[in-house]
């Protein structure tokens, strides 16, 4: 014989608004009680139940008619099914473009220089005022981590913290850019973007009173690719530098490009048409930065590594494992990596600086390119033939004012930066004590 299981205390299952209702329905017979008799005639249940329950009759009539229909329907014993209504859950957003990566690395930043300790749902409540972000907390927790910031311990606890090896690169580039400004006078700044044939804004017009969008709908698909490599200085962009070719629509537009293409591109448009003694700002693409010469890694076999190691002069041992030959080659190139770009354009007199990871909010072209895609959504007519001549008058609209105000945002972003690093460092100085790298990517609020 089965044994009953053991009841739940209804109270303890109830929510709020059900306890809330039985509340009013108590009252309400205490107060007939009171009365010593209905305080509405028993003829008007729906009346006797919206006082009772203290909610409008309308609301009444809409749930009991609903069930009392499910019930005539059914088997008279069996009690009505209720359900609650379902959760708003936040929508999964992992997606983040460069501008929101931005944003998102400044506002985690700037709590510690206010001295505050950043954690997730803190960050994710600015965030929801600053960019209107919709999604959860544990997105936010994976963005946080793709662009380069760590959980860690701090005496037992866990705090979000910027990766060392991001906070590095970015202070090397900073310090590098202040030291050019002692001897070049001019810096160019290049990339990279593309353009569908069917690329518009995402959002549109809607005429309110019939409901139906007042833009053009684009076809399905994106249809073809233009990529748009060019170049730009303060006083505008770099004249005849200009290259937009056609791409195969098969994914992430960096791939279309190659070290051959950008190179070619390099020493016939770029270098002859910009200033003497420039600097060049340029990101971290594959195609940018080609080694001149490769460095030996742990892929490497033996005897490729020893060879290189005495075309380099240095006399390994016969009896040294290739761990140690590995080790030793490491200590030759101490870490420094040449470049055929750096080469050709320091053989040209100019020198390369390449962004942080995850930083390209200090090369101003970025807001240029967002000003030329803007042009190009809001005049785009979807057609193959007339998307190239439409990119370059997107082009031509951007004028010298519109350069001097990003490059003029681009360098005070590097300066408030830097100064912030500064502050943030003295505030994490001022607690740790002793930080322990996190294998659990979860943070404790």
């Amino acid at each position: 014989m089965e044994r009953p299981a053991a009841a739940t205390p209804q109270s303890a299952r109830l929510r709020s608004q059900a306890k809330e209702v039985i509340y009013n329905v108590n009252r309400y017979f205490l107060d007939e009680k009171a009365n010593r008799g209905p305080l509405l005639p028993v003829t008007q249940a729906l009346a006797r139940t919206a006082s009772a329950t203290k909610v409008s009759q309308s609301t009444v009539k809409r749930i009991c008619s609903k069930l009392n229909q499910q019930w005539e329907t059914e088997d008279e014993h069996q009690k009505p099914v209720f359900h609650s209504p379902k959760k708003t859950q936040p929508a999964t957003v992992t997606n983040f473009d460069d501008f929101d990566q931005c944003v998102l690395r400044r506002t985690v930043l700037e709590l510690y220089e206010r001295k505050e300790i950043p954690t997730v749902s803190k960050i994710t409540e600015i965030l929801r005022e600053k960019i209107s972000y919709k999604g959860s907390v544990e997105s936010l927790r994976k963005i946080l981590l793709k662009i380069g910031f760590k959980f860690s311990k701090i005496d037992g606890r866990k705090f979000l913290m910027e990766r060392s090896d991001v906070a590095l690169t970015r202070t090397r580039f900073l310090r590098q850019m202040r030291q050019c400004k002692q001897s070049f006078e001019n810096y160019v700044y290049l990339d990279e973007t593309w353009v569908n044939q069917n690329y518009t804004v995402g959002k549109c017009l809607i005429d309110t009173s019939s409901d139906k969008a007042t833009g053009v709908n684009p076809p399905t698909g994106k249809g073809s690719r233009l990529i748009i490599v060019h170049a730009g200085t303060k006083e505008g962009f770099v004249p005849n530098a200009r290259h937009i070719f056609q791409a195969k629509n098969d994914g992430d537009y960096h791939k279309q490009m190659n070290a051959t293409v950008f190179q070619e591109w390099f020493e016939t448009k770029l270098l002859p048409n910009i200033p003497q003694n420039s600097v060049i700002v340029m990101d971290n693409a594959s195609y940018h930065s080609v080694h001149l010469e490769r460095n030996p890694t742990t892929a490497w076999r033996k005897e490729a590594i020893k060879e290189w190691l005495i075309a380099k002069g240095a006399q390994p041992r016969d009896d040294m494992l290739k761990v140690e030959l590995y080790d030793l080659a490491k200590k030759l190139c101490n870490g420094k990596k040449t470049y055929v770009i750096d080469a050709i354009a320091a053989e040209a007199g100019h020198k390369v600086v390449r962004l942080p990871p995850y930083h390209c909010q200090y090369n101003p072209i970025e807001l240029i390119w967002a000003q030329v895609k803007c042009y190009v959504a809001k005049k785009n007519t979807f057609k193959s033939a007339e998307l190239k001549p439409l990119v370059e008058e997107a082009v031509d609209s951007i004028t010298p004012e519109n350069w001097k105000q990003a490059v003029r945002h681009a360098e005070e972003l590097q300066e408030q930066d830097a100064r912030q690093d500064i502050a943030v460092e003295r505030f994490v100085e001022s607690f740790v004590v002793n930080i322990e790298e996190s294998s659990d990517d979860e943070l404790s609020e």
